[in-house]
């Protein structure tokens, strides 16, 4: 569950809700040991606490219809924080502009949008419908709760056309996001088939209609079209995002993304009770998504504005190398590095530094970084190529590899657009037996190899990897996570693709050690 749901702390209390909702009562059984719970395979008792937490919580009234899905508020509560994660990295968190918001599928409650409305008031939602019935009592909801069309439109879908027909039907109008719980199934039989595939039976009875659950060619059909219909959107609208209801549809979907040379995109798992479901959103922007956040405002029901640690946004917080599932994760836009034997950070900044003036890289401290132990960098040429050193020396007159001047390049220096932009962070040990270390936070940009391509010259140039006393320091450190982050499961797998985020252990032994060595000698020399 994601760490900003009040619901994960804040356990429904089935006792209290009886006492407070009469109707609610009735489904309410109170054990000899003292708690107090409701039948789940109950659709009845679903929609009744399903309301009343719509009340309690949100203060909002709404009725729910039998022959329609009854929405799980912590589901569909945790698919909006973790869409929210990416608000710091839209256009309108540097504005007054709200946040633009298109609810694919809406439902006969409405339920992300009214969500959201309290989540963001400010937020201008657009969703559409494409059942007649779930759309008229969707615009009841918002009537029953005083919700303006200016807040929350809820437009019926043509039975045939484009999913995304709001934003293609307005070619000026940009949008920060979609979101969407698409039909899962293409067929009756397919839902049968699922129901029969869980061993132990569904946590909570099924109370959707088959127009909710059933669409020709399933998800990876619906969501497969979205894909399609977003390249000739592009960059208007800034992140495009769907829920996955099953992992089978995961492989095709990742591997359409990337047939369109779409890179930029997140996957995310969602783990409650007994089902998972996941979460793809990609992305034609060049603005990237760190892997790691540092801070988020968290507005919860109780706490609003609070400050805590993010968890990861495009990535999962733990895969296990080698898996199907690995293979399908976006690579890292986070490197991370920490040199062993230990650097003091001084010293570590003051080399990286010293590389940054020798190449003409110019670089700005981050703000408020009182410390210095951040820059940003964004290159208008490639001044750390083999080519371009080459080309500096000749230009300054001094033999290649030795003591670049200063004043290289300088021709080259024209008024043009940044080839990318990123943050690099030399970080201070923990513990006093800790490590500092040095990460680079791909902010900007499409062409990931020249992104690599500096991280690896600076490790290079630094003397920071290829000592063979260290498993660390092997050419896995060079473009991945480092060894303080493989334990949390981030990596594409060990030992198969170089350049791809994998890390290493903290304690492998001595003969994984060696062999570490081994390997990384053996590319250098090929090298």
């Amino acid at each position: 569950m994601h760490r900003g749901n009040p619901y994960l702390s804040k356990k429904p209390d089935f006792a209290r809700l009886a006492s407070r909702f009469p109707d609610f009562a009735q489904y309410v059984t109170v054990f000899e040991e003292g708690f107090a719970s409701i039948d789940f395979q109950d659709p009845s008792a679903l929609r009744s606490l399903t309301k009343c937490l719509l009340k309690e919580d949100w203060d909002l009234d709404v009725d729910l219809r039998e022959d329609r899905l009854c929405p799980t508020i912590t589901n569909r509560l945790d698919y909006l924080l973790y869409v929210l994660d990416l608000e710091p990295y839209l256009p309108s968190s540097s504005s007054s502009k709200p946040i633009r918001v298109l609810d694919i599928g809406t439902g006969a409650t409405a339920i992300y949008p009214i969500l959201l409305h309290r989540l963001r008031p400010n937020a201008k939602i657009t969703a559409t419908e494409l059942d007649q019935v779930s759309h008229e009592h969707s615009l009841s909801v918002l009537t029953q709760n005083s919700i303006p069309t200016s807040s929350i439109d809820v437009l019926r879908a043509p039975s045939s056309g484009p999913i995304l027909f709001p934003i293609l039907d307005d070619e000026v109008l940009e949008w920060d996001l979609t979101i969407c719980n698409p039909p899962f199934f293409g067929s009756e039989e397919e839902i049968r088939e699922g129901q029969e595939g869980k061993e132990l039976g569904a946590h909570a009875a099924p109370t959707a209609a088959n127009n909710e659950l059933i669409t020709p060619g399933g998800e990876v059909a619906f969501v497969g079209k979205m894909i399609e219909e977003s390249l000739k959107i592009g960059e208007r609208c800034r992140w495009y995002t769907s829920l996955i209801g099953k992992y089978a549809s995961l492989s095709a979907l990742v591997e359409l993304l990337r047939q369109n040379k779409i890179d930029n995109y997140l996957l995310k798992s969602i783990k409650l009770s007994k089902t998972t479901r996941w979460i793809l959103g990609w992305s034609h922007s060049s603005i990237r998504i760190p892997d790691v956040s540092y801070s988020r405002r968290v507005e919860t029901l109780a706490h609003l504005n609070d400050f805590t640690p993010l968890q990861n946004i495009a990535r999962p917080e733990e895969v296990i190398p080698n898996t199907s599932f690995s293979r399908l994760i976006p690579q890292p836009n986070t490197f991370t590095h920490k040199p062993q034997p230990a650097i003091p950070i001084e010293e570590l900044r003051q080399k990286v530094l010293n590389i940054l003036q020798s190449i003409s890289l110019h670089y700005e401290p981050i703000d408020g970084d009182e410390e210095g132990n951040g820059v940003i960098i964004e290159p208008i040429n490639n001044t750390w190529s083999r080519a371009a050193r080459r080309a500096l020396a000749r230009q300054v007159g001094q033999p290649d590899e030795q003591g670049e001047d200063d004043k290289g390049n300088e021709s080259q220096k024209e008024a043009q657009n940044p080839m990318f932009r990123v943050r690099i962070r030399f970080i201070p040990p923990l513990t006093a037996k800790d490590y500092s270390s040095i990460s680079l936070d791909w902010l900007e940009g499409k062409d990931r190899s020249l992104v690599e391509s500096l991280w690896k010259f600076l490790l290079n140039k630094a003397e920071l990897i290829g000592k063979k006393d260290h498993v660390d320091s092997g050419y896995r450190g060079r473009l991945g996570d480092g060894v303080d982050t493989w334990h949390r499961g981030r990596g594409r797998g060990t030992g198969r693709s170089r350049g791809r985020g994998e890390g290493v252990g903290r304690d492998r032994n001595e003969e994984d050690s060696m062999n570490e060595g081994r390997r990384y000698g053996q590319r250098k020399r090929l090298a």
